[in-house]
This record gives structure tokens, C-alpha cells and sequence, in this order.
């Protein structure tokens, strides 16, 4: 395992990056709104994003030395491609609307047009000859070279002011190129944003080479499955038993979204167990790389020793082993808190109480990620294996899977009794043992079959106030493991080219991003890289 340079804070107020034009850009062929249904309804699995929160990617694009800066991914070139690639998106030429009186979200306004801004920076891309380009090391990591997010809503309308869909062209003083776009969460997840940057590539590729303009070897598949469901409410929908891991909110939730940064803030919450000060513990982030020897040999630990029946995959043993890890270096920040710092939590001075050191209450460990039901072996919501011509499933289709480490004395217990045994220490487990149960969450039927999910599908249809539902589960509760899984699909190679392949990719380190314990699995050129942000004090300890 390699670990890239430790990022800490916000240092994106700090970079040169001048914004020099903004365009707003739409469909090519306005006919490509004459097969999208009015309203665009957006699908129930749609419904459980946060309106606020985008979903973020960079990639870098070095200039090689013979092309002319001005020739090297040209601006106009660019935006000839998204007008193009709209003609299959037409909707991300909209804006979020969320009905005020039951939640039910659409895309309204289509033709409004998504965001393309200009961008320089009066540096070069690497500093020194040689040097390794990481996100951690690009202006403000990362987050620099994507878009200002504002997902704020309008009251009387209820719409939100923000496009949809926003990409950042930025040249640097040696002439290469970052690409920086984020969308919109709840339209579509990572699958579906990577994917939809594909496609971009792909048809900045045909312009490039003067092949037929504009046109998709395959185009996705776009109307989220559920939609035409989505306003057909039953009335007694809400006395129902919800899914299990659900539950009926008794009031409204605020569906409606704010500043990105204030909205995650007024949510998340950090442990400040190991500060001597009042201030909001800063997170830390660094990329982690992982070889494929690296992968199988982790995989090879993660298996149980005594029984040749069972198998763990490569995600279920890096899932196990950062979990751990993570869970170790906080237990040990628990353990030396200083005596100045206790009494300071007993008195109640930090908005947070963590639970002492040397009892019996430090906070629960969990686990949260999430399993794609749009893959052909689930719903197949493309139409793969029915050959419906569909090269992905644009909208969102995960949900979540989730555990709570319960005690002997917790109801929950007698469902993990027979993994479980008597009990597990998360820190000094061994590894298979760690596995094991990720695998049995990770795999459970209650919660990851294709019955259940359809069963949360037709419930958020079923509602009568979408903003009802909500995840039985604080995925910000202290001590929470949070894992994103976008190691299926390819950032790199062909399929991401334009002038040249990229030389770096992946999501950026933002505000939004930067939870106590949160993991992003990216598919590298081999092996896989992992986005990991933690405490400043666990990071510390995570890294020796």
C-alpha cells in the first residue's frame, strides 16, 4: 500500500484559479426533448439523495511538448461536445423541482442549460520537473478545479437555482488541461457520472477525428425506473411496516436544499475527543494505492483459515481491513486523551460528548455502504440481457446496507449470533473474522436481494409525502465507517481520452466530502486507489 501527501482543511480560497467565461450550453438538436416525458419524474430511488450534495470528478490531462497550447483540448471543441452529448442528457438541461406539498422531484425548465466555465491557473500543472501529479497537491485538492456548487432552492417555486450539471475547463501556465465536473446527486451516482463522462470523451473524440458528429456507438438509458409510479400514492401506505432498515419520519424532512457546506454541517458532527480547544476538529485526507499483488495477498488474510467452503471478495477484504485499521487508530486516540481534555467533555464544553476513556461506553462502531441494483445479475435496469441497445442505467440505483456492532444485550444480536459467536473485537480480530461479517452484511438477503429492493421502490412510491422516508441509521454518528464503492468502472484509458489519455483521475477532496471516516474505492490503472478522509489525530495514528 502506497499513501499520497496528508491534506488537511480547505486551501482552495488559496489557489490561482481566475474564472475567465462562463457558457451555458444545451442540446444541440432540440428534438431531444420531443421523447422525454412531461413532467421528467424523477425515480424513487432518486428520492433518497440529499438534494444538496454533488457528486465530483478531476481529471488531469498532461499537454504533450509538440502540441501548441492553444490546440490542446480547445475550449470550443468542448463545448461542441457537451451541446452534443445533451442530446442524449436533455433533462440535465432542467432544473430540480421538489413539490412542497408531498416531495414528489421532477426536472423542470428543460432547455435552461448546463454550466461550462473557463478557467486558468498561473501555475504549472507539476511545479518541478518529474514530480508526481496527485490530487492532494492540485489547487485547493481538487476542489479548485470544479464548479462552485449552489444547490439552493427558491421558496416560492420550490426549483433550485443551480444548473444541474456543471464542467470546469482549466489550463495551466504549461498548457495542460484539468477537467473538473460535478452533477447533481440526486439525478444520478457515481456509475451513472462516469458514464456520462464517457460518453462526453466519446463524442470529443468523433470531433476531433471529423467522424459522424455526435452520435453515440450506444446511448444510455435515462428515464428513471419507478417514475411512472412515483405520484400514484396509496393512502395507507403510511400505516404499513416500512423495509427494514426504514422508517416513516412523523413531520417532513427538509427537502428542500441549502449552501453545500452548511447543509453537511448542520449533519455532521466530529469527534473532538483529542483537541485542546473548542474549534471544529479538522479532517484529513490522503489517497491511498493498493497493487493487484497487494489486493491478493489482503484478499488471501481476509479468508478463513478453517473453512475451504468459504470466499471473500477483493471488496469485502479492503472494506474489512480499512474498517479495522480506522477502528484501531480511534480506540487509540480514546485511550490517550489528555486528563485537561476529559474534564472538559465531563463539563459538557464540547458540542459533542465522547465517551471516556477506560469505560465501558465508547461510541458503537458501524459500517455503511451501499449495493448497485442496476447491474444485469439484479434489476437490470439497462436492459442488458434483454437487449435493449442501452450502454448503462443513468439514474441512481443503489441503496444502502448497514450495521451497527450490537451488543450481547441488543435485540439486534440474536439476527448475528450465529456469525457473531460471542461477540467480536473490532480491533483485535483477525482479519477473516472482520471479513466474514462484512461479507454476511454486505450479502444478507433481508437487505440486498432484488425482492427487497423492489419492496423500498413500490414503499417511496407508495407515500403519499416522499419526505417521509427516511434510512433507519446516523450515517454521521461518531466511530461510523462509510464506503463508496466506484471500482467497476473505468477512469482511465480510452474510453476517458480526448487529446491524450488522462494522467490523473478521480473525485477531489471538498468540503462535502470531508467526513470523519470515509472511503471511496477508484479503479486505478492497476489495483485499486482509495479516497480516505479521517480526524487529523486518528489520521495520524492510521499512517505510522
Amino acid at each position: 500500500m502506497t499513501t499520497s501527501g496528508n491534506t488537511s482543511g480547505d486551501t482552495a480560497g488559496d489557489t490561482p484559479i481566475n474564472i475567465t467565461a462562463t457558457h451555458t450550453i444545451t442540446f444541440a438538436d432540440p428534438k431531444s426533448l420531443d421523447h422525454l416525458p412531461s413532467p421528467f419524474l424523477l425515480g424513487p430511488l432518486d428520492h433518497f439523495q440529499p438534494t444538496a450534495i454533488p457528486t465530483d470528478l478531476v481529471y488531469i490531462y498532461e499537454k504533450p511538448v509538440h502540441v501548441k497550447t492553444e490546440d490542446f483540448i480547445p475550449i470550443s471543441r468542448l463545448r461542441e461536445a457537451i451541446s452534443n452529448l445533451l442530446n442524449y442528457y436533455p433533462h440535465l438541461t432542467g432544473r430540480l423541482a421538489v413539490d412542497p406539498s408531498n416531495g414528489v422531484r421532477s426536472i423542470t425548465k428543460l432547455g435552461m442549460g448546463a454550466s461550462l466555465l473557463e478557467a486558468s491557473c498561473d501555475q504549472p500543472l507539476k511545479p518541478s520537473p518529474g514530480q508526481d501529479i496527485e490530487m492532494g497537491k492540485l489547487p485547493g485538492t481538487g476542489e479548485a478545479l470544479i464548479a462552485p456548487w449552489n444547490p439552493s432552492f427558491d421558496d416560492e417555486t420550490g426549483i433550485q437555482r443551480g444548473p444541474l450539471l456543471l464542467i470546469q475547463h482549466t489550463q495551466f501556465k504549461c498548457g495542460s488541461v484539468a477537467i473538473g465536473y460535478r452533477i447533481s446527486h440526486a439525478v444520478c451516482a457515481a456509475e451513472g457520472c462516469i458514464h456520462l463522462y464517457q460518453d462526453l470523451c466519446e463524442i470529443y473524440r468523433k470531433l476531433s477525428r471529423g467522424d459522424e458528429i455526435g452520435v453515440l456507438d450506444l446511448p444510455p438509458h435515462i428515464i428513471p425506473f419507478g417514475a411512472d409510479r412515483i405520484i400514484t400514492a396509496s393512502p395507507d401506505a403510511e400505516g404499513l411496516d416500512p423495509p427494514v432498515g426504514y422508517l416513516v419520519s412523523s413531520q417532513p424532512g427538509d427537502a428542500l436544499g441549502d449552501d453545500a457546506d452548511k447543509h453537511m454541517k448542520s449533519t455532521v458532527v466530529t469527534s473532538h475527543i483529542a483537541q485542546d480547544d473548542d474549534a471544529e476538529q479538522s479532517i484529513a485526507g490522503t489517497y491511498l494505492h493498493f497493487s493487484p499483488e497487494e489486493l491478493a495477498r489482503l484478499k488471501a488474510s481476509a479468508t478463513s483459515p478453517d473453512d475451504d467452503g468459504s470466499w471473500i471478495s477483493t471488496f469485502e477484504a479492503l472494506v474489512a481491513y480499512l474498517w479495522q485499521r480506522t477502528h484501531r487508530a480511534r480506540v487509540h486516540i480514546a485511550s490517550t486523551t489528555s486528563d485537561e481534555a476529559q474534564q472538559r467533555l465531563r463539563t459538557g464544553h464540547h458540542p459533542r460528548g465522547v465517551p471516556l476513556p477506560g469505560t465501558d461506553c465508547l461510541p458503537t462502531p458501524s459500517l455503511w455502504t451501499n449495493v448497485n441494483f442496476a447491474l444485469p445479475s439484479r434489476l437490470d435496469l439497462a436492459g442488458q440481457k434483454t437487449g435493449m441497445g442501452k450502454s448503462h442505467y443513468f439514474p441512481n440505483a443503489h441503496l444502502p446496507v448497514f450495521f451497527t456492532l450490537p451488543n450481547a444485550e441488543d435485540d439486534d444480536w440474536s439476527r448475528w449470533a450465529g456469525l457473531l459467536e460471542d461477540g467480536i473485537d473490532l480491533g483485535d480480530a483477525p482479519l477473516w473474522q472482520v471479513a466474514r461479517l462484512v461479507h454476511q452484511v454486505v450479502r444478507d438477503p433481508g437487505t440486498s436481494s432484488t425482492q427487497y429492493a423492489l419492496g423500498v421502490i413500490y414503499w417511496m412510491c407508495d407515500l403519499a409525502d416522499k419526505r417521509l422516508a427516511k434510512v433507519d441509521f446516523n450515517l454521521f454518528a461518531d466511530w461510523c465507517f462509510v464506503n463508496t464503492d466506484w471500482s467497476k468502472w473505468e477512469l482511465y484509458g480510452v474510453r476517458t481520452a480526448l487529446d491524450v489519455e488522462a494522467a490523473l483521475a478521480g473525485p477531489p477532496f471538498t468540503k462535502v466530502s470531508r467526513l470523519d471516516g470515509f472511503t471511496t474505492f477508484i479503479k486505478a490503472r492497476e489495483g485499486i486507489d482509495v479516497r480516505f478522509t479521517l480526524n487529523e489525530a486518528a489520521m495520524r495514528v492510521w499512517e505510522r
